[in-house]
């Protein structure tokens, strides 16, 4: 069986235990639907042959009630049809009694046959009884009472013999009907336990199948996985594949193992190359990652340069914008931003007014609280400065636009210039809300002196959910003293490089 099935295809040994269990259920069900049919059909005529021996048995009850009837109703009354009505009566019941007697549902009776004899007798009995009974009848009173006991007797006796071979009828049957039963439910038995046996046959060639194909498939694997270990240099021959069969497993290993022999004699002769274009190519990266990094620095000091001149507009000092940036990034990295993008908001941040450039100086410079109407133009300067540095697909400058453009929104919407609320407001716009605040109220600016640390809190606070990001506001006064800390660095002019490991 096992060279058999190492002969046949995949697909055939895939489909193997379906069609032989396809065969031999087909041949089992037609089997034993053949022998159960059989069984029902004997408990069907056994059945028929009880209802037919009950018929005889209950016609010879009839006919003997009919002759008590005739012979008592013609001492009573002279029936002139007497004699011929007894005689069919005594011969409908004779024919009962043989058709009794011979039906075969008491061929292997004995017993039956011999009460059946006995009824015959009494029923002889019982003619005689019936020949006198008219005229013992006629001869007195006390002969008629006589004669009526002595038919009334004889009759007696042998309802009395038909009730037992009416029990033996009832016995027979269900002594027949259980020996099929019993075939039946043997029959059942053996059809499970073949059902059973095939079971166990079907589940250890589908075992054997199902082992044969995985152990193919598991040194398949082995030998590819060792020509990708000989393509990564961890070792220098790859394992032989095994084909020993004839499926279609075996010819794609071969495929494989010929092509892997191929594949290693080039590998041999091309890993002097690769080696020094591998040389060739960490010499390029490594120009390529200095030429990326001075790009980034020139951005960097392009932005904060573009961000000073800003700020000189409104007569800010060039440290507010450093100050907003290192606050804009502790407070991303506290928030869990990403260490990249963190350094990304840091460096485009100081762009966040940068369109202040577009205001008048008059407006701008003002030292007294502005009118409506110097605001709206003063609030312009959020869409001046997105519109500046939308254009650029630079991801330092498309940030810088994202700060610019949403410094002002609020958390509950009533910012500019867009109305934004909540989560629809970008964090890089939240957070350096934030900062610009904070530095904001604790620095001196031409309309106002700098706010004492404690109102400044007691601001966050009750703006928190309002103006600020909740969150937000509730990681940055938590961890307050690395903002003040960068602040008093900052001014001293000091770097701080521990802000950098912040998480």
């Amino acid at each position: 069986m096992k060279k058999f099935i190492n002969n046949l295809k995949l697909i055939h040994k895939l489909n193997i235990v379906f069609y032989i269990a396809i065969v031999i259920s087909f041949v089992l069900i037609t089997v034993f639907s053949n022998i159960l049919f059989r069984l029902h059909k004997h408990i069907n005529i056994n059945h028929t042959r009880l209802i037919q021996v009950y018929r005889y048995n209950r016609e010879i009850k009839t006919n003997l009630d009919l002759l008590n009837h005739i012979v008592l109703h013609n001492a009573l009354v002279h029936d002139n049809q007497y004699k011929s009505k007894i005689q069919n009566a005594n011969i409908a019941i004779s024919e009962n009694l043989k058709l009794l007697k011979e039906d075969e549902f008491f061929k292997n009776s004995l017993d039956a046959v011999q009460k059946i004899a006995k009824i015959k007798i009494r029923i002889t009995g019982y003619n005689t009884i019936v020949s006198e009974f008219e005229e013992e009848f006629n001869d007195s009173v006390e002969d008629g009472m006589y004669a009526t006991l002595a038919l009334t007797s004889a009759s007696a006796i042998v309802s009395k013999e038909l009730n037992v071979i009416s029990s033996d009828i009832e016995s027979i049957s269900e002594a027949k009907t259980r020996v099929l039963q019993e075939q039946i439910f043997r029959s059942q038995i053996l059809i499970i336990f073949i059902v059973i046996l095939i079971f166990i046959f079907m589940w250890y060639i589908n075992r054997y199948v199902y082992n044969s194909i995985l152990s193919q498939l598991h040194h398949l694997k082995e030998g590819v996985s060792s020509f990708f270990d000989l393509l990564s240099k961890k070792r220098d021959k790859a394992i032989p594949m095994q084909y020993v069969t004839h499926d279609e497993i075996s010819k794609i290993a071969k495929i494989i193992d010929d092509n892997i022999h191929i594949a290693e004699n080039l590998l041999s002769q091309e890993r002097e190359e690769s080696h020094r274009i591998e040389i060739k190519v960490a010499e390029a990266t490594q120009e390529i990652r200095a030429l990326n990094s001075e790009l980034e620095a020139t951005q960097s000091e392009i932005l904060l340069t573009m961000g000073t001149i800003a700020e000189e507009r409104s007569k800010e000092t060039g440290l507010h914008i450093k100050r907003v940036a290192t606050y804009s990034f502790i407070l991303a990295r506290l928030a869990g931003v990403p260490f990249d993008e963190a350094i990304l908001l840091k460096n485009a941040s100081p762009m966040h007014d940068m369109g202040k450039i577009g205001i008048p100086d008059s407006v701008l410079n003002k030292p007294a609280k502005l009118t409506d109407e110097e605001f709206e133009i003063m609030k312009t300067h959020a869409e001046v400065g997105y519109k500046m540095l939308n254009h650029s697909q630079r991801p330092m400058l498309k940030t810088a636009a994202i700060v610019a453009y949403e410094h002002h929104e609020k958390w509950n919407g009533t910012g500019y210039p867009q109305g934004l609320k909540a989560e629809e407001i970008h964090i890089y716009g939240r957070i350096t809300a934030i900062a610009d605040v904070f530095d904001a109220l604790g620095s001196d600016r031409v309309y106002k002196k700098a706010w004492k640390l404690e109102k400044i809190v007691n601001l966050f606070e009750s703006e928190r959910g309002k103006h600020f990001d909740p969150e937000l506001v509730d990681i940055f006064l938590d961890n307050l003293e690395h903002f003040l800390a960068a602040k008093e660095n900052i001014e001293q002019g000091k770097e701080d490089n521990s802000l950098y490991n912040i998480t």
